[in-house]
């Protein structure tokens, strides 16, 4: 690796310290850890040297800064400024997607990153803003990471600063409030702040998730057979369950009911009652009923009975649902812990174990936890709390069932609440447990950085702690999990039966075990979160049912941050089975997101400002909604027939009262007649040529006989028409010959300001458009929007529309095309660049129309605009406010509208569509 300059800090001022990278200055501390960098005084921006990066043999180019001092949790500004020449990526897999040239820091994920430059590109400003995760970070200048690199690199002028939270996500217009209770949307995720007493903020969850809680109780109902059976769900769960919560717990769902009832929600026609959420958060247990019995003694062991030739093989659900890892000591970069976990489960659960729940109760620690509407526990069982603990687990065979115990949702939710270290995490788990969703828990101390180790059977546990040096296979700082036991005694639960089939028992490593083996031999000592983050996108330690990713450092866990993402963190998505549960949409990649416990000072004052919103709504006197203004119909009062132009110059009167025809007879009248203005415009721009003259004078005459009509009035007007068709229907006429009845010379009409296309108009154009989807963010779900869409368009076209990653979308490539984006701006960097020439307002995740703010996760766009590069060719933009929500906005169809506001993949009842 070569050594390259220095990295100079200079403080700007006391509160903001600024870093500046000069390529001038000799010495040292730019390293160059793949492909090939070097000062280039011949590329020079405002007079300074660059520094000029290219491959060397290597697939990509890393360059390295020297360590920079951070303060964990404070935001800061990276930003630089980036050329390129000819620069090509090639991906060499469906994972990663790789990227141009780009700037990031080497604590970060690798899907991270600033938006990429690519093709040849003159000085491009690049910004990234970030929260820091670690006391000293490094700047990485990268090109082509991920794929196979050609071409250079210049980069100039790289800073890092200090900044405020102003600006940055959630906005204001995205955060809802109820008393001191938020939640906001990010990144797929719904992140859900609760506190107080039990029924208190039990109350608040159910009021913030009143959509979604039926929802996820007919997931709940579906993944254990039916709705129909409800009831019998009910019974099991209040008779197995229900009295191994305590009063505080049982206190908090019902609360989660209350609220959820009070606020509109119902579940098979009736009002949420505790029961409910008491089935919602033991699913999953009740789901292992079936294996815990099979392996609870009955004292019949040691008998000998024939199984008839038709009974079915033993069963055991519980099996591949999780890897976790957690390492410390000799295993880490600094010795420090770090934790990582990612869940293998049902899309049916899944799609909804999308809630990241920070619970401030009254008493005990705040938690910070994954899980999913009306729970009190995880499920997939990520927990954080500010005693710096981090708890997760893998699943392992399906131990006895103790009758007599208390269910793990209770158990592990006061472990992490009520847990201030290893031993008391360890107590609470293991105390009264019935057994059920047998788990391997990976335990982490953030304060002293220990690790342990618990295997939790119904009779036997097993318990290994860095603090006394034990380990499992020789891996000293290390410890894995992946639904394989590792102790003998608690392997042998799951064998009651002396007389029972033979089986080899003890431990012997799968091939996840293997490949978490082989991982700590090439990186230990060097384990850190870029571990966790390569783990989890390399089979086979992700598979298709990976749902998500959290991975945690000791500076994150003691601060409750976390780096989480919903998804497979490989950017492939995870498409539903057909013949699964109906209402399952897939899971769409949406990258690592960091999530911090602790609002920021805009978020306190977004929370301040929204609650004193609602409270004076709530305040106010209900007004009752305007009535919609009457629409007038013209079904029976229009003309028949059809007439034949005499000659070319008739041409607008034949075709635009066929037009005018349609338009009038249309529900919306007044929203087809803009339309057809619009219409009218794209054709202007392109000129009269043989394939648009027809449509050009159709529109002309529309918008003449419109004009016409309001000048008249509808009765003279109708009148009029209905008199000449029946007089000339199916005759060649002139359309002087109209002009003469009417008594009113043709005077050119004006379509006036206004949009130039509508939604509906990319598939005449088919033959010039290109694709382009943002890898800035959610690159593996706009690629698959994007390949969604070429297949449509194919099938209709028979030809394919070609795609590009944003940073190869370059002006010569989208001059003189008709450009179809897929991905919000922040999402898409060559959307980005033209939102403001096209006049869409998309700051981060919420979109504005008509004055109005969209910022829903379940909201998405379509929007259709001209191309300012070449006024002749059109822009449609697919965009979501999260990764779902832009692969589901494919399901609207496009329609005689500029735009189209899309709720969950439907177009909004009420959107606007006049151009």
């Amino acid at each position: 690796m070569r050594a390259l300059l220095l990295l100079i800090a200079v403080a700007a001022n006391a509160a903001t310290p600024l870093f500046e990278a000069s390529f001038d200055q000799p010495g040292a501390e730019w390293t160059a850890i793949r492909g090939a960098a070097a000062p280039d005084a011949a590329v020079v921006r405002d007079g300074r040297k660059s520094l000029r990066v290219e491959p060397a043999g290597a697939p990509d180019v890393c360059v390295q800064s020297a360590p920079v001092s951070l303060t964990i949790g404070k935001r800061y500004e990276l930003s630089g400024w980036v050329r390129t020449v000819d620069l090509t990526v090639r991906d060499t897999d469906r994972s990663p997607i790789s990227t141009g040239a780009a700037l990031t820091m080497a604590s970060m994920p690798f899907d991270v990153h600033s938006p990429a430059v690519g093709g040849t590109t003159g000085w491009t400003h690049l910004k990234l803003r970030f929260a820091a995760t670690r006391e000293l970070d490094s700047i990485l200048l990268t090109a082509g990471s991920g794929g196979v690199l050609h071409g250079k690199a210049w980069f100039e002028g790289v800073s890092l600063e200090e900044v405020s939270s102003a600006g940055e996500w959630p906005a204001r217009e995205a955060v809802e409030t109820f008393g001191p209770a938020y939640r906001y949307p990010a990144a797929g995720w719904i992140y859900l702040h609760i506190e107080g007493k039990p029924y208190e903020r039990g109350y608040q969850h159910g009021h913030l998730m009143a959509h979604e809680i039926p929802q996820y109780l007919d997931r709940c109902a579906s993944e254990l057979g039916s709705k129909d059976e409800w009831s019998t769900y009910r019974t099991a769960a209040n008779a197995l369950f229900l009295r191994g919560f305590d009063r505080e717990i049982l206190e908090e769902m019902r609360g989660i009911a209350d609220g959820a009832s009070d606020a509109g929600a119902r579940w098979l026609d009736r009002r949420i009652d505790l029961v409910d959420i008491v089935v919602a958060n033991v699913t999953v247990e009740m789901g292992e009923l079936q294996s815990a019995v099979q392996v609870t003694p009955t004292g019949l062991e040691g008998f000998s009975f024939e199984k008839p030739a038709y009974a079915p093989p033993k069963r055991d659900s519980v099996t591949d649902h999780c890897s976790a890892f957690a390492a410390t000591g000799p295993a880490t970069r600094d010795g420090k812990m770090v934790i990582g976990h990612v869940t293998w489960w049902p899309l049916t659960l899944a799609e909804q174990t999308n809630v990241m729940l920070d619970i401030q109760p009254d008493q005990g620690h705040r938690v910070l936890m994954q899980a999913y509407p009306g729970a009190i526990e995880s499920g997939t069982d990520w927990y954080q709390n500010d005693a710096g603990m981090v708890l997760t687990e893998t699943t392992i065979s399906q131990t006895p069932f103790n009758a007599q115990g208390t269910p793990v949702a209770f158990r592990a939710r006061m472990a992490i609440q009520y847990g201030g270290n290893v031993d008391e995490v360890v107590q609470q788990l293991g105390t009264r447990n019935n057994g059920l969703y047998t788990n391997e828990w990976l335990i982490g101390d953030a304060k002293n950085n220990e690790i342990a180790m618990y295997e939790l059977g119904t009779s036997h546990v097993r318990l290994w702690r860095s603090s006394r040096n034990e380990w499992f296979g020789g891996t000293p700082g290390f410890y894995w999990g992946d639904n394989n036991e590792k102790d003998l005694a608690i392997r042998l639960e799951n064998h009651p039966d002396p007389d029972g089939e033979p089986e080899f028992v003890p431990y012997h490593p799968g091939p996840r075990d293997l490949a978490w083996q082989a991982l700590y031999q090439e990186y230990r000592g060097r384990i850190d979160e870029q571990f966790g983050f390569l783990a989890y996108r390399t089979a086979p330690l992700v598979a298709r049912s990976t749902m998500d990713a959290k991975i945690a450092t000791a500076s994150m866990a003691s601060r409750m941050m976390v780096w989480a993402e919903i998804g497979r963190p490989n950017q492939r998505e995870w498409l539903p089975f057909p013949k699964g549960y109906a209402k399952n949409d897939g899971l769409y990649p949406a990258g690592y997101h960091l999530f911090l416990a602790e609002p920021s000072e805009t978020l306190r004052a977004a929370i301040l400002e929204n609650e004193k919103t609602r409270l004076a709504a709530d305040r106010a006197s209900a007004k009752p909604d305007p009535k919609p203004a009457k629409r007038v119909s013209y079904e029976g009062r229009l003309w028949q027939g059809w007439i034949l132009p005499a000659a070319a110059e008739d041409t607008w009167f034949a075709a635009g009262s066929a037009a005018y025809y349609r338009i009038l007879s249309a529900k919306d009248p007044e929203q087809e007649m803009a339309a057809q203005r619009a219409v009218y415009r794209s054709l202007k721009l392109q000129g009269d040529n043989p394939l648009n003259h027809v449509r050009l004078e159709g529109a002309r005459g529309a918008l003449f006989l419109d004009a016409l009509r309001t000048r008249l009035g509808d009765d003279t007007f109708l009148a009029l028409m209905k008199d000449f068709f029946r007089a000339n229907t199916t005759k060649t006429v002139t359309a002087a010959t109209f002009l003469q009845k009417a008594g009113v010379p043709f005077v050119e009409p004006e379509a006036g300001d206004g949009p130039a296309y509508l939604t509906q108009d990319i598939w005449r154009r088919l033959s010039s458009a290109v694709l382009v989807y943002g890898t800035a963010r959610e690159a593996g779900a706009n690629r698959y929007a994007a390949e969604k869409l070429q297949s449509r368009f194919l099938d209709a076209y028979e030809g394919q529309v070609p795609i590009y990653k944003d940073f190869e979308a370059t002006e010569e490539v989208l001059r003189h095309r008709d450009v179809i984006f897929v991905g919000r701006p922040e999402s898409n960097s060559a959307l980005s660049a033209w939102a403001s020439r096209i006049g869409l307002e998309y700051p981060q995740a919420a979109f504005q129309l008509d004055g109005q703010w969209h910022a829903s996760e379940r909201d998405a766009l379509i929007f259709a605009a001209g191309n300012p590069l070449d006024a002749t060719h059109m822009v449609l933009v697919y965009a979501g406010n999260d990764a779902l929500r832009t692969v589901k906005s494919l399901e609207a169809e496009a329609a005689p509208a500029p735009y189209i506001l899309v709720e969950d993949g439907k177009p909004h009842p009420a959107f606007p569509k006049r151009p």
